[in-house]
């Protein structure tokens, strides 16, 4: 084993659990701080006249803010310059998860097989953390993921729980690279900043029905119409027809369900402030189905006249119906779509990130207000590749 000096990075924030840790080992050491709060502690190891210590330092301030996505950004590019191998991109996605780190210094400096080591590997295991050190990124006890010297990595290293699933390079992938390309120079110039090691797109998912594709559309049109639109636009009982002849209540989630069997008034007053967000995951999917404005990342929410073009326009009259709708749709390719979806979901990466207080959006960007727009759009993206998968199952992780 490396005597290299060690720092430990996990994915959850826990310091009460390296103290849990050390007491069932029974080891002896002491606390600067209480046990949820504190910044150092000094673990003690060997006889009296051969003492070692451990210390294992912790400063919140290191894993929040600005700095922090700093420090891993120096991260990712300290990796960037080692040896390709596949193992690479897995270590450059794991700098996404993390958002803790601990210190440690050995006193005097440890040698290989050192009981400082054990003490070190136990904690690590416990919060599911990686070492890291100048050469490498080790596993919770020690053994190498991935480092400067290929040769050194080990197969019996365990990546953690939390490691992304990242695709295999070779020449299958150069057609989601390209696409990946496009889409970062088109979110960069747009102002967004995606973490760079996002996964590549997956080119071989497929695209919904396109008569499932529109019912959902219907629903969500039939859901703002009954707790925001005037009567005068959307008569009581014609509005109630048009659920039942089209059976739209099938492609409603349950809280849609529960906004429709209010009494309209009711539903008005209760809903009509929030039920705007489904016209951003209806012009998403109007767009699949083949409606002309193209959804975009601009810093706003669907203005005026793309609603009125979508409601009165585009979308079936409260006397239409299902089969008529989607035989005239014009369903775009999948390709298409997966672009589209994998711009969205680099852009709510981005926009996660700000909200995080991450400098990762346009500089008039709202990362609430602007970013729940990006939100909705990539929910009707990311859930029209996702053939069988609930709508409030839909995967939104980024």
């Amino acid at each position: 084993m490396a005597t290299e000096p060690v720092s430990l990075f996990a994915q959850e924030i826990n310091p009460g659990l390296v103290i849990e840790v050390l007491k069932k080992l029974n080891a002896k050491f002491k606390v600067t701080g209480t046990d949820d709060a504190w910044s150092e502690i000094e673990v003690t190891t060997g006889g009296w006249l051969k003492k070692k210590r451990l210390k294992i330092t912790h400063d919140p301030a290191y894993y929040s803010g600005q700095a922090w996505e700093d420090q891993m950004a120096g991260m990712r590019g300290y990796f960037a310059r080692f040896p390709h191998a596949p193992a690479q991109a897995r270590i450059l996605a794991l700098t996404e998860k993390f958002g803790f780190a601990l210190g440690t210094i050995c006193e005097p400096g440890a040698e290989a097989d050192d009981e400082r080591y054990e003490v070190i590997s136990v904690i690590a295991e416990a919060l599911d953390a990686v070492w890291f050190t100048p050469s490498s990124m080790r596993d919770s006890n020690g053994r190498v993921l991935y480092g400067e010297d290929l040769s050194a990595s080990d197969p019996q290293a365990k990546w953690p729980k939390y490691t992304p699933i990242t695709a295999p390079s070779g020449a299958g992938n150069n057609n989601a690279l390209k696409l990946k390309q496009r889409v970062f120079s088109e979110l960069t110039a747009l102002g967004f900043q995606p973490a760079n090691s996002l996964p590549l797109p997956d080119l071989g998912i497929t695209l919904r029905d396109k008569q499932e594709l529109c019912k959902r559309l219907m629903a969500l049109q039939a859901v703002f119409a009954w707790a925001a639109m005037p009567v005068r636009l959307a008569d009581t009982a014609q509005l109630q027809g048009y659920i039942e002849r089209n059976d739209l209540r099938a492609a409603m989630t349950e809280s849609e369900l529960a906004l429709i069997d209010l009494p309209r008034q009711e539903s008005q007053a209760l809903h009509d402030q929030t039920v705007g967000w489904r016209l951003e995951n209806m012009w998403a999917l109007a767009w699949i189905v083949g409606f002309a404005q193209v959804p975009t990342l601009d810093a706003s929410q669907i203005s005026d006249e793309v609603i009125e073009a979508m409601l009165f326009d585009f979308l079936p009259a409260w006397d239409g119906n299902l089969a008529d709708f989607a035989a005239g749709a014009s369903l775009r390719a999948a390709g298409e779509v997966i672009f589209m979806e994998y711009k969205f979901y680099c852009a709510h990466n981005a926009v996660r990130s700000a909200q995080m207080g991450g400098m990762t959006v346009p500089k008039d960007f709202d990362p609430i207000a602007h970013g729940g727009a990006v939100h909705e759009r990539r929910h009707s993206f990311t859930w029209a590749l996702a053939p069988g998968d609930d709508w409030d199952d839909t995967d939104l992780s980024t």
